[in-house]
């Protein structure tokens, strides 16, 4: 179980050299690195970062596929812990960090945060990729898309977040996602969507994790 609790440092730092603290390995600042990044802010829990080099193939390396051996990030390594996979991440340090708010304490609230969290991570992850990962503006993948969207748009109404009127971490993996989006100018027309992502963009952990702010094109 989860304990529950607010607990949000606003000075968190992100630790450079340090043997003692976790590490999280990324790519760039806007890849599925970054809702766990956003996550370790709004949890105040300090890490030390590795920034891979892609191009140089540095993921391909024996060090980083010991540590996952599909050679993708994020890879999130505590000691002797390593995960791979975002969602797998987010739902470890949900367990083990003692005191947040980011699941609903009651029953019903905690099923529909769930069942966001494992829509982003799946099924609007995989809609997204295809059109902003890929590029590819095909019909079909677009088609596919909007439709999500406009049901997400539907959802939104009236209320703040996707569970109801509190932040949850379903909030942080939908939002990471609409944000690509907003970059290919792909939320116009859905007011709720772009409402939605305007509260999302003034958190403070979404700012110094650079949710929205990282430059797509490094």
């Amino acid at each position: 179980m989860v304990s529950l609790g607010l607990s949000l440092p606003s000075d968190v730092q992100v630790v450079t050299q340090t043997d003692s603290l976790p590490t999280l390995y990324s790519f760039a600042r806007f890849d599925r690195s970054a809702r766990v990044r956003w996550l370790l802010y709004e949890l105040g829990v300090p890490y030390h970062e590795v920034v891979l080099d892609h191009a140089k193939g540095e993921h391909q390396q024996p060090h980083f596929v010991a540590r996952n051996p599909f050679a993708l990030v994020p890879v999130w390594e505590d000691g002797e812990l390593v995960l791979h996979e975002s969602g797998a991440i987010i739902l470890h340090l949900l367990a083990n960090t003692p005191a947040h708010e980011l699941l609903p304490n009651d029953k019903l609230g905690r099923s529909r945060c769930m069942s966001y969290l494992m829509f982003g991570l799946s099924t609007l992850d995989a809609a997204v990729s295809q059109v902003f990962v890929t590029k590819n503006q095909a019909g079909t993948a677009v088609v596919k898309l909007k439709r999500l969207l406009q049901a997400l748009d539907t959802e939104l109404v009236g209320q703040d977040y996707l569970v109801g009127h509190s932040f949850t971490v379903a909030d942080i993996v939908v939002g990471q996602l609409l944000g690509l989006l907003d970059r290919r100018d792909q939320l116009a027309g859905f007011d709720n969507l772009e409402y939605y992502l305007t509260r999302l963009k003034q958190r403070s952990a979404a700012a110094k994790a650079e949710v929205f702010t990282a430059d797509v094109n490094a």
